[in-house]
């Protein structure tokens, strides 16, 4: 039996029953949109695969009139490098002010008042404040992603490093180890497994981020594509998008638990 308290299903069949729900949903998806085109072949709020695979052939391949570029890999390499940059200045900038908080006191009361208050700001709420301020150009992107993701990744850090045991720091201080040896050479290692982790677990923020602020003041990008179509109600165009940002977000999710794995076999989830 594979359904009950004590049932343990094997990895073959965890994959299975994963995959269930998303082919479940498919099948309805293409079964309610055929019923759909039954009654009005014109029907474009549930497109066909059909209309979605023309759709995304012409914007893939066919390049735009007016910048002469293909307009979807222009999309993906405007939304990936938004991305790229703020998940990587959101993480050094949490495991080394976390860092530097978690082992520090003074830090620790300096930094945390400001550092709970900015947490409590919707970022998606000072987006007209930030582009007011920063303009509409890649900084305010940016700043958006780092404000919003960079600040929760400080707080997480902080509290990983608050967890180390104090039994270690205290053998390092026998031994000898200076504090910049603590920091280096036994909280890291420690924190590097948690930040990869922790930057994981965000990634489906950081879309939202990057979404929102290419829908506001963006010309490119796979956010401002979709609210673009989405005057138009070109769901054949909008459904594909969706499905496609959401297949490059599992693959980072994969490669992050890959990286993780790989470099640091030790470390267990607590999750897990």
């Amino acid at each position: 039996m594979f359904w009950g308290i004590n049932a343990r299903p094997g990895p073959v069949f965890s994959r299975v029953l994963g995959l269930l729900p998303l082919v479940l949903l498919i099948g309805g998806y293409f079964t309610a949109s055929y019923i759909r085109h039954v009654d009005n072949p014109q029907d474009k709020l549930m497109p066909g695969a059909s209309q979605m695979y023309e759709s995304m052939k012409e914007i893939a391949t066919v390049p735009d009139k007016r910048t002469e570029q293909v307009l979807f890999w222009t999309d993906t390499k405007s939304s990936l490098c938004r991305l790229g940059i703020g998940v990587g200045v959101s993480a050094v900038l949490g495991y080394i002010l976390g860092m530097v908080i978690g082992v520090f006191p003074s830090a620790k009361s300096i930094f945390t008042p400001i550092l709970t208050l900015c947490s409590n700001i919707n970022p998606l709420a000072i987006l007209v404040i930030i582009l007011v301020f920063m303009g509409i150009g890649e900084g305010s992107k940016i700043f958006l992603i780092v404000f919003g993701v960079g600040i929760p990744l400080v707080r997480s850090i902080q509290q990983a490093v608050e967890k180390v045991p104090n039994e270690l720091i205290v053998k390092a201080q026998t031994l000898g180890a200076s504090q910049s040896q603590i920091v280096v050479r036994v909280v890291s290692p420690q924190i590097l497994p948690q930040l990869i982790e922790l930057v994981r677990v965000n990634l489906g923020q950081v879309w939202i981020f990057v979404i929102a602020a290419e829908a506001v003041a963006s010309t490119e990008g796979l956010g401002y594509r979709i609210y673009l179509q989405q005057r138009y109600m070109n769901m054949s165009l909008i459904i594909p998008y969706v499905l496609y940002i959401s297949a490059i977000a599992y693959s980072m999710d994969l490669v992050l638990q890959i990286i993780r794995r790989k470099c640091f076999p030790w470390y267990k989830p607590e999750d897990k």
